[in-house]
Formats: C-alpha cells, structure tokens, sequence
C-alpha cells in the first residue's frame, strides 16, 4: 500500500474503517496530506455513524481547542488532524487509544524552506534537515499516546516505506515503544482488536 500507488487511498479506506471498528472509537490518525484527509473524511464517517462512531475532521477555520474537547467529550469519537496535532496535544486514558500515521510525515518539496536549504546544501540537506525532521514528527506523533505513566495504545504504521527504505530504521529507532510488529492489514486488525479493542487488556506497541 505505497503511498502514490492507484490503490492506496482505497486500501487505506478499508483499513482506517476496520481499524475505528476494531477499536470502537479513541482513534487519531494524523495526515500529512489534507486532500486524502478530507477524501477519506467522507467516505467514512457516513458508514462509521452506522456504526455508531463519530468521526471529527480538522476543517480549515476550526480551532483545534474546539477539536481537541470535542473528541475528548467522547470515548466513542476519533479524529482525523493535519500538522497541529502532531504536537501538543495532551489527551489520557481511554479518550486516545490507538495513532495512525497514513504517511511518514516528510516535507512537502515544495516548501519555501526546504528549497533554499536544497539550494544551500545540496543532496546533503536531506540527513541534515529532511530526515531527521520527519523522524522528531513521528516520534511526537507516538508521544500523543504516552501523556502519564498509566497510559496505554497502539500506533499503527501504515506507510510500508518505513520498512522497506533504509531510512526507515531511523524512524523506528526513535519511537518510544516497547516493541515493534510488522503484520499485514488484516493482522493488524485482528491484533489490534484483541490487545487494545475496548475492555481487552492494552500494552503499548506499534
């Protein structure tokens, strides 16, 4: 399910809806992209309501306080968010249980800044400020789940480049986590409904 493939936008569908179900709500999943974010925002949340689960969307003009206490309101609520919630968002216990990250978290090439560094340094601007940026945003995004030491969840991985690149073993080195799994999707969803769904004893692992 590479990220750019023709498949990829209906894989990950199909594993966000299982996912949400698996875990009956406390999901964040942090988008690197707001086209897919907002595609997948409504293919999904009309079929989770018949689930019984809300889905929230980080909406331009929204503010993310509002965001953030309306998915802590609700157990049964998830998320979907862009860049500020990456970082500083505090949520414990049950109201998060369970991070998705579509996308290793890279820069767009595009932006301003990562230009004028590529001009500056050349090939030698991607270890020195492309990776190791993208690796500090994933090991936050992890840290979204670990807020006191009572804290429990998973976080799901679905971008394959993490293990297929050799710069994924930078990512994985960082993450704040007892242990790593790979497991195809619907392990993942058999795993993650038997160790985190609601009620199942919950250690955290990716």
């Amino acid at each position: 399910m590479a990220p750019g493939s023709g498949e990829y936008l209906g894989r990950l569908e199909t594993l966000l809806f299982e996912l949400h179900l698996a875990m009956d709500g406390s999901v964040l999943t942090l988008f690197t992209n707001r086209r897919d974010m907002d595609h997948l925002y409504r293919a999904l949340a009309p079929r989770l309501a018949e689930e019984g689960l809300g889905l929230l969307v980080q909406s331009r003009g929204v503010s993310a306080k509002r965001l953030r206490d309306e998915f802590l309101a609700d157990e049964r609520t998830s998320l979907f968010a862009t860049k500020s919630f990456w970082e500083g968002f505090d949520a414990r216990g049950d109201t998060l249980r369970c991070v998705v990250v579509p996308k290793l978290p890279f820069g767009t090439v595009t932006d301003p800044l990562t230009r004028e560094r590529e001009e500056r340094y050349g090939k030698a601007a991607w270890e020195r400020f492309y990776l190791p940026e993208a690796v500090i945003e994933l090991k936050q995004a992890a840290g979204r789940l670990i807020r006191s030491s009572t804290d429990t969840g998973c976080l799901v991985i679905a971008d394959p480049r993490v293990l297929q690149r050799g710069y994924g073993r930078s990512f994985l080195a960082a993450l704040p986590v007892a242990d790593v799994e790979r497991l195809d999707s619907e392990r993942v969803i058999e795993e993650v409904s038997r160790r985190f769904g609601r009620g199942a004893s919950r250690g955290v692992r990716p």
